[in-house]
Order: structure tokens, then C-alpha cells, then sequence
């Protein structure tokens, strides 16, 4: 929706305020996770290294993922573009957590040790990215009307905007819909830049209390799991379809692995309970750099 800001000399990249956001979103989370990586004696030296691939390797998949839901070919140029509203998150997500799993391991770093710095981080990350998408216009939510409920959150936007177009095109009698503006929809941007604000709230208190490595990042994910199935999903204009009576795909997919992760919380604290020096990797081993 904003114009771009500049164009990246020699190689004729557009910078757009989204692609900013984003910027600062990655470098956050990349300074962020090294920091708690070096509280809890891991090499901070190797997992810089593995933070940038593992960010790539998300941001090419959450592209992809994306292109492919949308039917369009996975070229070059359209792979290496970051537009707003342009990337599926889940599959960036999942490319992201192979890759840290792969690094960790070739580096012998602990897999959950890592994950317990890089949850929180990425949380962060994800708060300044929706509030970029919000600024953007992108993703946004689905029409809100006088008199139901979130109206006095709703956003408009101005003419030019994707949800401007959508409603010009698609529902031209909406109430609020002018030629100057859009009508009100839900901020779901905010909503789940908020929920990501909790969940890196959460993280951190786990963090302070946690009895087992991976603690942290099951925390994490189910605050942001819960939250995008429960608050953002069903708001969004292009909620994904309706599949288990009143639940919707994204929702089946949410509370599927919020599922599977409170079965990881169980067999990792029945182990913490078994070996409890194992389960707290935060604490130091083979890793750790000598001081």
C-alpha cells in the first residue's frame, strides 16, 4: 500500500516499508536469540550461523508455500520478493525448525536447548512483522459492521489498498465502503501481533521457572497456536474453509499441533522427572565455550 522507499543499488531490489519491517524483524530475532543463547552457555558463534540459514531456508518456504497455494509458478523472481501478505507461515515455520535441528545437530549444540532461545525470539520477530503487514494493509480481516462485535476496533483503509479493491470489486454495497476509503474490517494484524506480545511474555516467565529444555518453546508455540486458531483465523477475509463442523481448516491444522505439542510438554516432563540433570541443558555440557 505505502510507496517504496528505495531500491538497492546493483541489484534493482524494491525496499518497501513492509520489507523494512521484516528486515528489523529478522535482525530483532537474530540478536534476541543470541542473547538468550548466551545465558544459557550455548556457542553463540555457531548459532548465528545457524539462525541466518534457518531464516532463509524459512523465508524461500514461506514464499513457496505460498506461490503454490496461490497457483503460480515458483520463479526466481517472484521467490526472491517478499510482498506483503505474500508469505504462508506455517510452511516457513516448519522449513525453519528443520533446518535449526539439522545445524544444531551438525554443530552437537541440543536441538531443544536452542529452540528454547529461538522461540521467544522469533515471537518478537513475528509482533514487528504483523505490525509491518497491519501498516501494509495486508492480510486483513474480514468486514465488521455496526453493532457486531469488534466494531469499535474495525480499520479502514484508504483508496489503492488490497482491502479497498476487494471491496470495490466484490462487495461494492458494504456500509462504510466510500471512494476514499474502504470499509471497516477486523485488525487481525494487530490481533496476532498481540498474541505474539503474550507469547514472547510467556516465554520469558517459563523461561525463569522451567524444569526441562524445550519447556520454553512449547510454551511459545502453544500461546501462538491458540491464539492464531482461536482469535485470528476466523477473522481473516480469506479464512481458509469451513472442514470440522464450525472449525476451519487453519483451526483443525492449530489445534492439531497444539495437540501434539502438549504430548511433547508430557514426555519431556516425565523425562525431567526421570533424569532431571539431562533435561537441563540450559545449565551447560560438552557445548558450552570455555571461558
Amino acid at each position: 500500500m505505502a510507496p517504496e522507499l528505495f531500491t538497492l543499488p546493483g541489484l534493482g531490489w524494491a525496499i518497501t516499508p513492509y520489507g523494512l519491517a521484516v528486515a528489523v524483524a529478522l535482525v530483532t530475532a537474530w540478536l534476541v536469540s543470541l542473547l538468550l543463547a548466551r545465558r544459557d552457555k550455548l556457542p553463540t558463534e555457531v548459532l548465528g550461523t545457524v539462525f541466518v540459514l534457518s531464516a532463509i531456508a524459512g523465508l524461500l518456504a514461506a514464499r513457496a508455500s505460498y506461490l503454490l497455494q496461490q497457483g503460480q509458478a515458483l520463479e526466481l523472481a517472484h521467490l526472491r520478493s517478499l510482498p506483503a501478505g505474500g508469505l504462508a507461515v506455517f510452511g516457513g515455520l516448519f522449513a525453519a525448525l528443520a533446518v535449526a535441528a539439522i545445524g544444531c545437530r551438525r554443530f552437537r549444540v541440543p536441538t531443544l536447548a536452542w529452540l528454547d532461545c529461538w522461540a521467544p525470539a522469533v515471537a518478537l520477530g513475528g509482533l514487528i512483522e504483523r505490525v509491518g503487514a497491519f501498516f501494509a494493509g495486508a492480510d486483513f480481516g474480514m468486514y465488521v459492521g455496526p453493532g457486531d462485535f469488534g466494531h469499535v476496533l474495525g480499520v479502514t483503509y484508504p483508496a489503492g489498498s488490497p482491502a479497498f479493491l476487494l471491496h470495490t470489486a466484490a462487495f461494492p454495497g458494504l456500509p462504510g465502503l466510500s471512494e476514499t476509503s474502504s470499509a471497516p474490517v477486523h485488525p487481525v494484524q494487530l490481533y496476532l501481533a498481540a498474541t505474539c506480545a503474550v507469547a514472547v511474555i510467556v516465554g520469558l516467565a517459563v523461561r525463569r521457572l522451567r524444569r526441562f529444555s524445550g519447556q520454553t518453546a512449547l510454551a511459545v508455540a502453544a500461546v501462538f497456536l491458540l491464539g492464531r486458531a482461536v482469535v485470528f483465523e476466523p477473522l481473516r477475509f480469506d479464512a481458509s474453509p469451513l472442514t470440522l463442523g464450525p472449525l476451519r481448516l487453519q483451526q483443525v491444522s492449530g489445534l492439531g499441533l497444539l495437540l501434539a505439542a502438549a504430548v511433547a510438554w508430557w514426555m519431556l516432563s516425565a523425562r525431567a522427572t526421570a533424569q532431571p540433570n539431562v533435561a537441563r541443558q540450559w545449565e551447560g555440557g560438552p557445548w558450552t565455550p570455555r571461558t
